[in-house]
């Protein structure tokens, strides 16, 4: 930090006491309409509140580049702000405090030495204290990197769209952990190297080790021992990433089979999700896990084992409303299940459909 940012830093002792790779850059801002513009360079702001309006604003911020990535690098007081949408990924680096995101898919989480890489919807953010580090990632690149470290020669259905999604690490978090401690080593050599030559760091491609890290971080595929291999014995055995989820969720019928936990069993995105059920079986995911367990249903109600009854069976193929299974049954089949259930115990066939 320069000799006058250190004697402004000595008024704001809780912004001296934090950590900061690019801490010796830092400038001291003012004005909030300031920080806004410079932050609004890595991450496009509509507004930015402070949580104390009573009080003077400061901010430490600086802004530059690792090569070919845009860098805001800060120690911001409380705040909230409003993030536009935007096409670019933010890669956040958590060094103190919390922030929390709030978008359309729900609320995320940036911790002190933590992780994040937000998608391009529009947000909002509250957080403490804090101090961090932005970066500006071009989804297209990330997903140009994935698929050289892969050795494909196109993308798997649905990793495209994996890049978009906000995604969060802990430094606990023992898939990652290794690649996090990476990725701020790349970022901290990187910014101690352009103190003394930018074209240096470029000519290191110090930007394209940080993509790197960040395709091995957000795309599970590439962290297998050979991914290429794996793709290779799907394609032997005549499957593919979706083959592999469908199995899935038929050995787990009974079980809560919402989007997420597809997503997080599959690492498709929501909408890859939907895309390829609407592509591969002409529905949603919600209806063609509702329709295998229907199918489900029908066959054990028409097979029951001793002590079964509708309850258990609904219970059974995934149904925690009865009245929900007695509608989507009769819907489906146009014969209540009761009715098929006493039908099978007593020996009859089943009603003509």
């Amino acid at each position: 930090m320069s000799e006058a940012s250190q004697a402004c830093v000595e008024a704001h002792p809780q912004a001296a006491e934090l950590d900061n790779p690019f801490r010796r850059r830092l400038q001291l801002i003012d004005d909030p309409q300031q920080s806004m513009a410079l932050i609004s360079q890595v991450l496009p702001l509509r507004r930015l509140v402070p949580a104390c309006p009573q009080e003077p604003w400061w901010h430490y911020g600086h802004h530059s580049r690792l090569g070919s990535i845009a860098v805001s690098a800060g120690i911001l007081p409380p705040a909230r702000l409003w993030i536009a949408k935007h096409h670019t990924l933010t890669l956040i680096l958590g060094y103190a405090g919390e922030q929390t995101f709030q978008q359309s898919a729900g609320e995320v989480e940036c911790l002190a030495n933590g992780c994040l890489i937000l998608s391009g919807d529009a947000a909002s953010c509250e957080s403490s204290l804090l101090s961090t580090v932005a970066l500006q990632l071009e989804p297209e690149r990330l997903m140009q990197t994935a698929l050289q470290m892969g050795g494909l020669v196109q993308s798997p259905e649905g990793w495209a769209d994996q890049v978009e999604l906000s995604q969060a690490w802990l430094p606990a978090d023992p898939a990652v952990a290794p690649l996090q401690e990476m990725l701020r080593d790349v970022v901290e050599r990187a910014e101690r190297l352009s103190v003394y030559s930018q074209l240096l760091v470029e000519r290191m491609q110090l930007d394209e080790q940080i993509y790197r890290v960040m395709a091995a971080m957000v795309l599970p595929e590439l962290r297998l021992d050979s991914p290429l291999d794996r793709l290779r014995r799907r394609s032997d055995q005549g499957l593919d990433a979706f083959d592999e989820l469908v199995a899935f969720i038929n050995a787990n019928l009974d079980q809560a089979l919402d989007l997420s936990i597809l997503q997080a069993h599959s690492f498709y995105s929501r909408r890859a999700l939907q895309y390829a059920f609407q592509k591969r079986l002409g529905c949603t995911a919600t209806q063609w896990i509702r329709n295998q367990r229907l199918d489900l249903a029908r066959q054990r109600l028409q097979q029951p084992q001793p002590g079964d009854s509708v309850a258990s069976i609904a219970a059974s193929c995934g149904y925690r409303s009865m009245s929900l299974f007695s509608v989507d049954f009769q819907q489906r089949f146009h014969v209540k299940p009761s009715h098929l259930l006493r039908e099978a115990r007593a020996g009859l066939p089943p009603e003509t459909w």
